[in-house]
Parts: C-alpha cells; structure tokens; sequence
C-alpha cells in the first residue's frame, strides 16, 4: 500500500494518550464520538463482482472516521488495516514499537497480533454501552456482520509500514508455522472475521522494501527463497483454514494485496500460490508520485503511447494474467487519494503530464507532502486557488493544475472509477476496491458501484 497508511498511526496513538479529552474516567477507557453516518442510497450488487475497501484503524481524532460511518451494505468486503506479527520492527516510529510490545509479551516470536488495541478492542463509541466481549472498531465490526452477514471483514497483516518482519519470518520454518497457526486462532477468536488478507511489500526485497532502501539489497538465493516462502505462506494459511471451516461450517477467503509491477511479479510464483488464494487484490496504483521529480498519473487506467515505463492499471493486470492469475480472481485497485508535485517544469505540452520533471512533493502544510485525500482535492483544488481540473480521456485519469506554480495534482475521480468497474465488467475481472474508504466523501464508492452496473434501489 501507500506510504501514508501507517505515518500517523505513532502521532495518533501519543496524541490519544497524552490528552484525555473525551475520556470516561469512571471507566478509565477512551470515548470517541463517532460523527453521525451519512444516509446512503443502497446498490444491490447484481454483478457478483468484489466491491471492497481498506478500513484504517486510527482515524480516531481529528477527521474521525469509524465503524459506523461505513455504508456496508454497498460493499462486500471490508479489509482491517492493520495486524502484524511479533517480531522485530526496526524502523516503525515509536509509538508503533510500543503498542507491538506490549501486545507481545509473553509470546513466541511470528504470533500474529493486533498492533493498536485500544483501537481495536477497547474504545468505547457510547458513552454508556452496553456490556459486551469486546469493544472498539472490533466490538462494532461483529456488530454490522450481524447485521450483513453477507460482508466479507478481513484483517490485513503487513502493510507498507510493517511488512518487515514477513523477511525474518521467512528464515525459519518455525517462525512462519507459527504466525500461519496464530493468525487463524486469531480470526478463529474474532469470529466477525471471515479470511485472512496478507499484505507482504514485497517479497524479493526490491525498491519499496525497507532493507534496500538502506541499501542492503537481498542476494539472488534471498529472493528465491522468499519466492517459494509466499507459495507456503499460502498454502499453509488455505490448509489452516480449511480445517476452521470444518469445525464452524463457514468458508474462509485467502486473498494478498501486491504489486503488478513486471519485477515485483516475478517475485511471486503466481501461478502456484494464486491456487490457495480467492482473490488478488492489484495494487494499481502510485505509479508515479512526490517521491521523486517525475510528474505521471497516479493511477491511470490505460497506458498510452507517452506514458512513461508502460504505467497503467491495463498493462499491470496483463502482467498478472501472464503469470498465472485467472482473471476472476484479480481485484483492481482504486485511489481515494491523490499525490502531487509543485515547481514542475514541462519541456513537451503535448506529452503533457508524462514529459514533466523537476518536481517536488507538494504540501499545503496538512500531511504528508505530496499526499492528499479526495475530500481535500475537491475542498481545495479543483476549480479554486489558480488549480484548473483536466481529464487525460485516453488514458482515463483526472487532474488539476496549476500553470503559475507548476502544481499537479493526479487521483481517481467518480468518472476515472466508473471506467475502472466498467473495465472490470467488460474484461472479466474479479472486482474493484479502493484505498482507503476515510477519504470518500461518498461519491466514489458510488462510483465503483455504478461502473459495475449496480442501480440503486
């Protein structure tokens, strides 16, 4: 996933801590007021086809955003961001390395684990509720799987932020047995749960890792290890499952988030792991980014004759499909977000934005720089403060610009995901789902309903 999953986690989590406003002292546990959902107009899925988002776990302050808020009955996938594992985190920030601690004290090394328990478990919504197992976005979870049973929630493992320790458990046989057996037990526990979702970036260890962005690539023996590691990852998980189904009588989905990149593809011997998996969530998206002075669409559906290195959802679904994904069971993926770039400089109009360079990430002083939520886009940019809105059609991707500054900002709009659901349709793939559902001001995930052909009631 994106950088920006887990960069406020550590900040949340200590401003939470510090400051007891809204705290029930009697009780000694966090009251959040959740805002009020907003009516929707329910989509039956007539498609069949996965309309899923990512769930993250600390919006708990500021722009709050919880269970509740979730308009479940247009999805038929939640993913929980994030569990982990208990093992090292060498560069997770503080407040990260604190929660995983003392969730794991006392445990073997690889035990799957929440991170953030208090988000989970323990954060009351009502100031008064009434006695249950649990609380948190977990206590409000089993709640709307009562209410949907049809709603598929999974916990995702990993992320951008903590996929670490997925390399030292791949060393050892034990360690992965272990984390295979706990992660089971653990949705075993949470019964809501309905699959597991391992999002590992990335197996082989290349460019997005956080070991060779330290500049300690693995070698070629490391990478083909960790390549047969993630086919027993989940054949293990599907054999773990399996046996759960025998004792609950329910079936369980097995599904991983990855990259359609050509080299993070062939990290992955697809055409045996996909045999375990329900489904492959393609992460198509951040193909360019304020990371560096390229300007590019975020995620464009189709890869035209200028966009740069081949970038588009079509080509990284091809990639898939190559190396033995069936189309059914591909996910395309969905940007609530945007990423920018200001004092861009374009030397070629007509290859206009592929031919602009010496970008750098653009900030407005909220967040991290370069990264914004859809919400924000449409609040401040579009039409407004000298940005002017443009849809690239031929390679269905929306923007605004600003021309005196040389600011560019790409993201998906209701008419670049409606392109997405339709393409879905008309190719065959398994769904579409977004990152991440806080930053829909609703109309987007009406959007990937619509594109599929979902009519509202």
């Amino acid at each position: 996933m994106n950088t920006f999953k887990l960069s406020l986690l550590s900040s949340l989590f200590l401003a939470a801590t510090a400051t007891s406003a809204a705290a029930d002292t009697t009780e000694n546990h966090r009251y959040v007021q959740a805002p009020k959902a907003k009516p929707y107009k329910v989509m039956p899925n007539t498609s069949g086809k996965v309309v899923a988002s990512y769930f993250p776990d600390w919006k708990l302050q500021g722009d709050i955003y919880t269970v509740r808020n979730l308009p479940a009955k247009n999805l038929t996938h939640v993913i929980y961001a994030f569990l982990s594992m208990c093992a090292p985190h060498t560069y997770v920030n503080d407040g990260l390395k604190k929660m995983i601690e003392e969730n794991c004290k006392g445990k073997e090394p690889f035990t799957a684990t929440i991170v953030d328990s208090e988000a989970a478990l323990d954060v009351r919504f009502d100031k008064k509720p009434e006695p249950q197992e649990y609380y948190g976005h977990f206590g409000e979870l089993k709640k709307i799987h009562q209410q949907n049973p049809d709603l598929v929630i999974l916990p995702s493992f990993g992320g951008w932020t903590m996929s670490e320790p997925f390399r030292a458990m791949a060393k050892s046989e034990e360690g992965r047995k272990t984390f295979v057996k706990t992660a089971v037990e653990l949705i075993a526990k949470y019964d809501f749960f309905g699959g597991i979702d391992i999002d590992w970036e990335y197996p082989g260890g290349e460019d997005n890792s956080h070991v060779s962005w330290r500049g300690n690539s693995l070698t070629e023996a490391e990478k083909a290890h960790e390549r047969e590691v993630f086919t027993l990852l989940m054949k293990e998980l599907r054999a773990e499952l399996d046996k759960l189904s025998k004792k609950t009588g329910r079936e369980y989905e097995l599904s991983a988030a990855v990259n359609g990149s050509v080299s993070k593809v062939a990290a992955i011997n697809f055409a045996e792991a996909q045999q375990y998996m329900t489904h492959v969530y393609a992460m198509t998206y951040d193909f360019f980014g304020g990371w560096g002075p390229q300007v590019g669409h975020l995620t464009n559906l189709h890869a035209t004759k200028d966009t740069l290195w081949g970038m588009g959802v079509d080509n990284m679904l091809k990639t898939l499909e190559n190396a033995g994904v069936p189309k059914e069971k591909l996910v395309v993926g969905a940007a609530f977000y945007g990423r920018g770039w200001e004092g861009a400089k374009w030397d070629k109009p007509e290859q206009f934005p592929e031919s602009g360079t010496e970008g750098k990430a653009h900030t407005d002083g909220s967040g991290e720089p370069g990264y914004f939520s859809y919400k924000d886009i449409m609040k401040k940019f579009v039409d407004q403060n000298g940005y002017q809105y443009g849809y690239d059609e031929e390679a269905e991707a929306p923007y605004v610009y600003n021309k005196n500054t040389g600011a560019f900002i790409s993201f998906d709009d209701p008419r670049s995901i409606e392109a997405k659901g339709k393409f879905v349709l008309d190719q065959g793939y398994g769904g579409i789902f977004s990152w991440e559902i806080t930053q829909d001001d609703g109309s987007l995930l009406r959007a990937m309903n619509k594109g599929l052909g979902h009519k509202t009631k």
